[in-house]
């Protein structure tokens, strides 16, 4: 029994290196030739395997293409959740903001991947809405409780509301990714400083006109 334990390693070790080999793939297929256009067949090339194995592991191209964007969001999770630790309020939020321009900075093909399969969940026929779904209100759940969390504490205005906050925060982040998708060019880092700026400001009106 001692001696199978190495060996049950190093198969997991091996799933671990062929899942991870198929994800980068999956990315820069869906990156350079689109959703349609990414095949298991093309999956498998790319990242080294057969197309028998991507199938046997994922079953099918709309459980591949779910766990691309699981996989993303677990990585943006991580990454928030570094970037904000203990903070609420504004302050969290800005944290998320940046977290959101270093995802973009240093991984924007996975970035890329994970918006474009948000993107295409609004079609009826998609098979992947329900992941996006969750995110969707993973996120927004977070987004409140910090700013619930910051009312609290007394640096967010007690008048503001958090739902409706966190709703509009959620969509000013995907609605500045859609703008960089749509034009690589725009001036994304001076365009989160000036977000940064604002979300502060927003929070510490009373809502009042």
């Amino acid at each position: 029994m001692v001696e199978s334990l190495p060996v049950r390693r190093k198969q997991e070790e091996r799933t671990a290196l062929s899942d991870q080999r198929m994800m980068q793939a999956a990315i820069a297929l869906i990156v350079e030739c689109g959703i349609a256009g990414t095949t298991l067949a093309a999956i498998g090339e790319r990242a080294g395997y057969s197309r028998g194995l991507v199938t046997h592991r994922y079953g099918s191209k709309a459980r591949l293409l779910a766990q691309v964007h699981d996989v993303a969001m677990a990585d943006w999770i991580r990454r928030v959740q570094q970037a904000v630790g203990d903070r609420n309020g504004a302050d969290a939020l800005v944290c998320v903001i940046d977290a959101l321009y270093g995802f973009i900075a240093e991984e924007p093909d996975e970035m890329r991947a994970m918006y474009l399969l948000r993107y295409a969940s609004i079609d009826p026929g998609s098979e992947f809405q329900a992941n996006v779904a969750k995110a969707h209100k993973a996120q927004r759940r977070d987004v409140q409780r910090w700013i619930e969390d910051g009312k609290k504490a007394g640096s967010v205005s007690p008048k503001i509301d958090a739902s409706l906050f966190a709703e509009l925060f959620c969509a000013a982040v995907d609605g500045l990714i859609y703008r960089w998708l749509t034009n690589p060019k725009i001036a994304i880092r001076e365009l989160h400083e000036l977000f940064k700026k604002e979300v502060p400001r927003a929070l510490r009106q009373s809502g009042e006109r």
